[in-house]
């Protein structure tokens, strides 16, 4: 398939099978927008002997933590949800929301898993290439250190580029052939060995879709406001029942986003399979 059949084929899953949607929010919510990394910005010295401090670690414990793992778990659990959803899609067979918990659930550990072991890959690749870099900018000064990023974004790019199509052949050999995570890990590797051409034509369809997507919530949400512009309607009402309606659209967008971005990975590596 090429680009543009394979973006027909992810749009059409996502326009007729809303059950997807769902799963499509909370995957595109846990995974889109640029990487994790990090934690807050700490402003000020940390508190050694703040009464404060025991009741902070408490609501940390038990608001924050249960939270974050109930998010990791829905993230991956969408992931699953999404690649068993497409792939019945595929057939003109259709999934439930409740099915796709069921579906999901049973797969969220195993996509944790390869998730784990490809973020502690891409921290360990900056690392790797960011190291020479410092070293070079201690022994000879600036301009130096342009010409090593210089070098480390030339390497580093095209491998974190492959390691995000490694991961995403991996995700999909672990849901649909039921394969523990090193297993799919190791098999997603021999797959995409030669067929560096078909992940990049992959990864430019779940960008045109996204464009494509953005575009059209773009064109939508501002002719709304637009409209809300022109007919001077700054009454509150108005302006209530406008949030009302571009909330729902913005929601809307962002799960086809991430139905999209799945159905063109799965497609395509079904597709593949398949020939």
């Amino acid at each position: 398939m090429g680009v543009f059949e394979i973006i027909k084929e992810a749009l059409r899953i996502a326009r007729t099978h809303k059950s997807l949607w769902l799963f499509g929010f909370l995957a595109a919510f846990g995974g889109g927008g640029g990487g994790g990394g990090g934690g807050g910005v700490q402003v000020g010295p940390v508190p050694t002997t703040s009464p404060d401090l025991g009741a902070q670690l408490l609501l940390v414990g038990v608001v924050v933590l249960p939270a974050i793992v109930a998010f990791v778990i829905l993230r991956y659990l969408s992931t699953g949800a999404l690649i068993e959803g497409v792939k019945r899609a595929r057939s003109n067979g259709s999934m439930t929301i409740g099915e796709g918990f069921r579906e999901g659930w049973g797969h969220w550990g195993v996509l944790f898993r390869v998730g784990l072991l490809f973020v502690l890959m891409t921290f360990g690749s900056v690392a790797v290439l960011a190291a020479p870099c410092v070293l070079v900018g201690r022994a000879f000064g600036s301009p130096a250190v342009f010409v090593a990023v210089g070098v480390a974004a030339l390497v580093g790019v095209p491998w974190l580029l492959t390691l995000y199509m490694w991961q995403s052949f991996a995700e999909r050999i672990a849901v649909l052939e039921n394969r523990h995570a090193l297993d799919a890990i190791r098999k997603a590797r021999l797959f995409l060995h030669g067929r560096l051409h078909l992940g990049l034509k992959l990864v430019a369809a779940a960008f045109l879709c996204m464009l494509l997507v953005g575009a059209l919530g773009i064109l939508v949400v501002g002719s709304l406001v637009l409209l809300l512009r022109v007919t001077d309607a700054l009454v509150a009402p108005v302006v209530v029942l406008g949030v009302l309606a571009v909330v729902p659209l913005v929601l809307v967008g962002y799960a086809f986003v991430g139905v999209t971005t799945s159905a063109v990975w799965t497609v395509g590596y079904l597709t593949q399979v398949e020939q």
